[in-house]
């Protein structure tokens, strides 16, 4: 219920993380119980298994990371829609005459207007001014909701914990909520049907409180993949009934579950970063290209002197896509080079199912860092072209998508290394 962006004009997007096998990861196939012992599992885990889906091993929890293939998923939320359990999320609720404030105290922007029933895409900064976790802030009536990376739950609790004043508490929803993902061009003709009121007429990041049946949920116009959509929030016991009616609404093939395989390749298209990989507490906003979130000119939030620094000395480095059509997928890493001299490194790449060639996003040094100029990759030992370009790959209406005929069934799309958990 959360995303990165990387400009104001980016249609619906969000920061739900996309998780796919890396090393330390385990595949956790039928009758590998030794390796699943100890695992938590989603609520929905005993559907995810019915369904076929592939689960992998990612930090303490089983995910699904495919039902079918990353290709097939990718291209259906692209054409249709696919449906994504993101139940990892972390999920807060700040109550209190100062939740607004303290939250607001913490991050890279100003949030002292956002409205009741709008959410806001931004960063929690360290002292430095690093990016200590990315997150979306919605503001309701009575409390303020926090969705946040699932791995940096805890960290996020005690360090939001350690700011409280008085008149603001904590309360951790994670485990007692569940939170679904409906993404693609058909997504909020689907939700419309389904909950009975006019999804498609929510702006981006609005928010609002809808009920199926007796269940109350609240949808929200995020998302992660660079098309439009939501996310839908309900007690963690509604979980089932929630994803069954998306699933069956609309024409046969209209909706089908994905996996977080697919949410890697469609986040990175998107130019949408993941943090962990893309950035973290080493990384400014200003060198993540997220320079539109800060707010300088107020006084007092964590972070804010080293920023005011950061900005004056000028960035250390500079964010950019990387496009190659040479066999082999840059990964996390991975090197740039320039005549023999190192610039940069990878941070993210897989192979791109609607472009047809490995992509990737990187750090450069800024004088290396030249949209239209080419470099050398080190991929597992060999130089591949590459060629830098702007970090967004796909934009919805303006990128033209394969045709349906003779697609690609396999499941030998490669894609990014690690990720948020």
């Amino acid at each position: 219920m959360a995303g990165c962006p990387r400009a104001k004009t980016i249609y619906c997007v969000g920061h739900v993380p996309a998780y796919t096998p890396h090393q330390g990861d385990a595949m956790v196939h039928e009758g590998e119980h030794r390796r699943s012992q100890g695992l938590r599992t989603l609520p929905l885990h005993e559907e995810h298994i019915r369904l076929g889906a592939r689960m992998f091993a990612f930090g303490d929890r089983l995910m699904p990371l495919s039902y079918s293939s990353i290709i097939k998923e990718h291209l259906q939320v692209r054409r249709r829609a696919g449906l994504f359990d993101v139940s990892h999320m972390g999920r807060f609720a700040l109550h209190g005459s100062a939740a607004l404030e303290t939250i607001s105290g913490l991050v890279a922007t100003d949030l002292a207007a956002l409205p009741v029933g709008r959410a806001q895409y931004t960063v929690l900064l360290t002292p430095e001014g690093g990016i200590r976790d990315d997150l979306i802030v919605y503001r309701e009536e009575q409390r303020v909701l926090l969705v946040v990376n699932a791995a940096n739950t805890e960290a996020d609790a005690a360090w939001i914990a350690e700011h409280l004043p008085e008149n603001a508490s904590l309360e951790n929803l994670s485990e007692e909520t569940g939170l679904l993902a409906l993404q693609g061009p058909d997504a909020l003709g689907v939700l419309s049907q389904v909950f009975g009121r006019d999804v498609a007429g929510m702006k981006p990041f609005t928010h609002a409180r809808a009920d199926l049946g007796s269940t109350e949920c609240i949808i929200a116009r995020t998302g992660y993949t660079g098309e439009p959509g939501a996310e839908v929030m309900m007690p963690a016991e509604a979980v089932s009934s929630v994803w069954s009616a998306l699933l069956e609404a609309g024409a046969p093939g209209t909706v089908l579950p994905c996996g977080l395989g697919a949410r890697d390749t469609l986040r990175l298209e998107a130019g949408l970063l993941l943090y962990g990989n893309d950035m973290d507490t080493t990384t400014t906003p200003f060198e993540a290209g997220l320079e539109w979130l800060v707010s300088l000119d107020r006084p007092g939030f964590v972070g804010r002197e080293a920023l005011l620094q950061a900005k004056a000395k000028g960035p250390r480095r500079v964010l950019l896509g990387l496009t190659t059509e040479a066999r082999g997928i840059p990964r996390h890493g991975d090197r740039l080079k320039r005549d023999g001299e190192s610039v940069g490194r990878v941070t993210s790449g897989s192979f791109s199912p609607v472009l047809g060639h490995p992509i990737a996003l990187a750090y450069l040094v800024p004088e290396a860092g030249v949209v239209g100029q080419r470099v050398e990759v080190e991929v597992r030992g060999r130089l591949l072209v590459g060629r830098l370009v702007e970090p967004r790959f796909y934009r919805r209406g303006v990128t033209p998508l394969p045709p349906e005929k003779g697609e690609r069934q396999d499941d030998s799309a490669p894609t990014g290394d690690g990720g948020r958990a």
